[in-house]
């Protein structure tokens, strides 16, 4: 059973595939014994199993028409499918099967089958993109940001002790405050001892602007806007009031040199930059490659002639939900949960979960247009190794085939190779060192 004919169809906005597809007539008699083998098995008045003539076994099917289109089930069912996946058709739905003609025995049997696939894009070009990457190795600045990070995590709040301190941006402010909302007490800020981090984002800014150029004693009663940064709160226009009596203060000392080399086991600062040196590769090692394959295929949407179809869009999203769902489902917790600890609005996750998808949809069909256009070839050795971390892939790859899913094997390789294609003659600069 081969297929004789494809047509791509579009009204706008989706796209079908159309195909005629033939079998042999040989194809036809095969199956014909079959299902009449089949039948013959079942009880019968008056006959054996398997005894009953061929006029019988008609009759107990409605007919001869009845009995030829049982046989071009059979032969669409068993044979149909195998021609389609032979011919790397992906249809995103159940397909639509038009038989227009009566199936005759000793002569070729053709049917169409139409449904609705992944649409196929061009790209502006195919030249090899240009990126940038980081440099492979770890550069000063970046062992100076990773020890500053170690600075950080050790730091060590000494008290001021200067009687005539003034708050600045930067100190931490000891405070014993209360917070009211509409002359209603905040929960848990009356009387409240807090340490504030002036510029830390402990408090709003216009909060801590209230306490720059404060002394030890100092009680100031102001009001400051609670507002996130979207502009959303939960005290109602976002405006609450402040008593705030400062108590003492404090500033952040970080340690340096042989002190914080020691906090980390290492016995000079030399040795802690060698160590992070280290490290910084070892991550640049694993961070790297993904990189540059994430930055090619991103220059590479950027090619992709127009925008991806809504319906193609909306079919990937389908998989993006179910992938998130599988998550929550790992982590044992469920959606609702999810939503509610990490304070998220239901349409602010469905825009995720949108942006999500059209970022793959664009993804899967800059891929596709590339191997097309290059004209790539997936060969039976590039699906042995997709399978390679299997036991035995051989094996695996055969259970696809009987599956009928070898159109799906053959879609990963595609995007493989073209994923490969991109990364190796990619035009690739070195991000200049800050």
């Amino acid at each position: 059973m081969q297929v004789k004919d494809a047509v791509r169809e579009t009204d706008g906005e989706r796209e079908e595939l159309v195909l005629t597809i033939v079998a042999t007539a040989e194809e036809v008699d095969e199956c014909s014994k079959k299902f009449f083998k089949e039948i013959s098995q079942r009880n019968i008045p008056g006959f054996r199993k398997g005894k009953a003539p061929r006029a019988v076994l008609e009759q107990s099917v409605g007919g001869h028409a009845n009995a030829m289109g049982g046989v071009a089930e059979m032969l669409i069912n068993e044979k149909g499918f195998k021609a389609l996946d032979d011919a790397d058709v992906i249809f995103l739905e159940d397909p639509e099967f038009n038989v227009d003609s009566t199936l005759e025995e000793g002569q070729p049997f053709t049917f169409s089958v139409s449904g609705l696939v992944a649409p196929a894009m061009k790209l502006s070009s195919v030249e090899p993109v240009a990126i940038t990457m980081p440099p492979e190795t770890a550069t000063e600045a970046e062992i100076d940001e990773q020890i500053a990070e170690l600075q950080r995590h050790y730091h060590s709040l000494e008290k001021i002790t200067d009687p005539d301190h003034i708050a600045a941006d930067g100190d931490y402010v000891e405070v014993v405050m209360t917070v009211t909302n509409d002359g209603k007490t905040v929960s848990s800020l009356r009387g409240a001892s807090r340490m504030i981090g002036l510029g830390h984002g402990t408090m709003p800014e216009s909060f801590d602007a209230q306490l720059i150029g404060a002394k030890v004693g100092d009680i100031l009663d102001f009001d400051f806007d609670a507002r996130e940064e979207d502009g959303t709160s939960r005290f109602g226009d976002g405006t609450l009031h402040a008593n705030v009596e400062v108590t003492g203060f404090r500033v952040e000392v970080l340690p340096t040199g042989a002190e914080l080399a020691g906090k980390v086991g290492c016995a000079n600062e030399e040795e802690l930059r060698r160590d992070m040196a280290i490290s910084i590769n070892m991550q640049k090692r694993k961070d790297i490659p993904r990189l540059k394959v994430d930055r090619c295929v991103e220059q590479l949407v950027a090619r992709l002639e127009g925008e991806v179809p809504e319906y193609y869009v909306d079919f990937i999203r389908q998989d993006v939900g179910q992938e998130m769902m599988k998550s929550f489902e790992g982590r044992g917790t469920s959606l609702q949960e999810w939503v509610l600890q990490n304070n998220v609005e239901a349409q602010e996750l469905r825009d995720q979960i949108s942006a999500e998808a059209v970022r793959r949809s664009s993804i899967d069909c800059a891929l596709e247009a590339l191997f097309a256009e290059l004209k790539l070839e997936v060969t039976e050795q590039d699906m042995l190794e997709l399978f390679e971390a299997e036991k035995d892939p051989a094996a695996t790859l055969e259970e696809w085939r009987e599956a009928n899913r070898l159109a799906n094997v053959r879609k990963m390789c595609r995007q493989s190779k073209a994923t490969q294609w991109l990364v190796d003659n990619a035009l690739v600069t070195e991000e200049a060192a800050e």
